[in-house]
């Protein structure tokens, strides 16, 4: 006999729905699939079974074709109707063979004849089982597989990170509501699809209703739904985001900016799990899980009579809190290389990385605007950046995309900075149309070269990066004049080098080699 088939979650036994109104035969079959593992509750008719299987998770039908009142094809139709993976085995008699099969076409997943007999009834039973754990086992990768594709799109290795994305697979896989604390930018949708996509609702729709983002008189009708006539342009039945979400995951983010008059109305929704439409008469049973985010601090909006205290307690049942990007510095250069890389494929531009300076002038800045504001900043650095390599100069950082807005500085201060970054960008353009070449790109900006070494200097650029891969000092004649001869008679200090450095050899690879 095959080992006891468990339910995927935490090894529960498999629950097996009996239906007969003959109690020798219930018994047996109790008898006969206790044997194999699974919890079993019976139920006399098709009414009475359909109750159980409404109010308790069942994994399996047995059901005898031939019931008082609601038979078998009855109650097989409305279980699939129902839950259509739930198999159902029905119990028959030799001349109702024709409507058995017709069942099977249907959908059944067996159907066995009376008398029935242990040697029979329980290896058919067990073909059903084993097809029944495949189909889960299935189910499950394909949840797993979403979900660690949406854990994914959470990047980080420091610990404030990684203790969030630990938890997240426990959480999914209860059906209690979250309340997402995070301030904006933390990437606190990401952590409520995650919890979506890792649980047994994976496959029912995830929708996603920005309170903050609706007037209060608009916020209820997408909530809830409206009926036609129920206000002035209501001309037509809404259907409510509530019910649109049935049996998946209502994600309400920035939860505290919800008006108290939404907030009772979602609180009823919370506790009867009903929706009513704007003007309905009637309610709606919906089965939604909630997953609530906020950048508010709650409790003081709890103080300030801002926020019910019975619905925070309805949310706050698992709360997650995504930690801001100053205090996980360790992942900004991770997310700002991965970031980089995407930005640049998206503009087709030719820049390789960020300098050594560039990633300590991010990895020091405080980030208030966390993630998102490091995408924003990071964006602007690819389409302003003139550079293979961006520097410190192509991160703009604050709210007006620079450390000071330009009327906070004096008017020395912001032509000094206007100024610099003209030179900057001047200096790598003329490097990159001559090679690297630094006498040749000094002559073209008109200057001798030991004062277009000394504005290099002062700006950190290195012409090296400008000449071709694989040359020798930037190969060839001309730049063996570059490196070797500062026009002062003294020799250079090799590849790429200022004029007047040690020595009077060429670098590695330089004309004198």
């Amino acid at each position: 006999m095959a080992s006891p088939p468990r339910a995927a979650a935490g090894g529960t036994p498999l629950r097996a729905l009996v239906v007969d109104d003959d109690p020798l035969i219930g018994r047996a079959v109790d008898k006969w699939l206790t044997a194999l593992g699974l919890e079993v509750v019976q139920a006399r008719n098709g009414r009475e079974a359909l109750a159980r299987f409404d109010s308790e998770p069942i994994n399996l039908v047995v059901a005898d074709l031939v019931m008082p009142g609601m038979g078998g094809r009855e109650l097989f139709e409305e279980v699939r109707r129902r839950n259509s993976a739930v198999p159902v085995v029905l119990i028959t008699a030799f001349g109702e063979l024709d409507e058995a099969v017709t069942l099977m076409r249907a959908g059944a997943a067996d159907f066995i004849q009376k008398p029935l007999e242990e040697r029979t009834f329980v290896p058919r039973i067990e073909r059903v089982l084993h097809t029944l754990r495949l189909e889960q086992e299935v189910k499950q990768l394909r949840v797993l597989v979403g979900g660690k594709r949406q854990l994914a799109h959470i990047v980080g290795e420091a610990p404030a990170i990684r203790k969030v994305l630990m938890r997240l697979p426990s959480i999914a896989e209860s059906g209690a509501p979250v309340l997402i604390y995070g301030e904006s930018g933390t990437g606190k949708e990401l952590a409520a699809r995650a919890i979506h996509y890792l649980s047994p609702r994976k496959d029912e729709p995830f929708i996603v209703v920005n309170c903050g983002a609706l007037p209060e008189e608009l916020l209820e009708s997408e909530l809830f739904g409206h009926v036609r006539g129920a206000f002035t342009d209501a001309r037509t039945d809404k259907l409510g985001l509530a019910e649109a979400a049935d049996g998946g995951t209502l994600f309400l983010d920035e939860i505290g900016e919800i008006p108290g008059s939404v907030q009772v109305k979602l609180l009823r929704f919370l506790q009867e799990k009903e929706v009513k439409p704007v003007g309905a008469t009637r309610t709606i049973t919906v089965d939604v899980r909630i997953v609530a985010a906020t950048n508010r601090d709650l409790a003081r909006e709890i103080k300030a009579g801002r926020f019910r205290e019975d619905l925070y307690y309805r949310l706050n049942v698992l709360p997650v809190r995504m930690p801001a990007l100053r205090e996980r510095r360790d992942d900004v250069p991770l997310l700002a290389d991965l970031l980089l890389k995407r930005f640049t494929a998206e503009a087709g531009k030719a820049i390789v990385g960020l300098s050594p300076a560039a990633v300590q002038k991010l990895v020091g800045h405080g980030w208030p605007g966390n993630v998102r504001e490091l995408e924003n900043v990071l964006r602007r650095a690819v389409v302003l950046s003139l550079h293979q390599v961006i520097e410190p100069s192509d991160i703009l950082l604050g709210e007006f995309g620079e450390e000071d807005a330009p009327e906070r500085l004096s008017f020395q201060d912001a032509k000094a900075r206007v100024v610099s970054e003209f030179e900057r960008g001047y200096l790598v353009a003329v490097l990159a149309a001559h090679a690297g070449n630094v006498t040749r790109a000094a002559e073209a900006a008109g200057k001798d070269r030991k004062s277009f070494w000394e504005l290099l200097k002062k700006h950190g650029i290195d012409a090296r990066r400008f000449r071709p891969e694989g040359s020798a000092a930037g190969g060839g004649a001309a730049d063996a004049e570059d490196d070797g001869d500062d026009g002062d008679g003294r020799g250079g200090g090799g590849e790429g080098a200022p004029p007047g450095g040690d020595g009077g050899r060429h670098g590695d690879g330089g004309a004198a080699s």
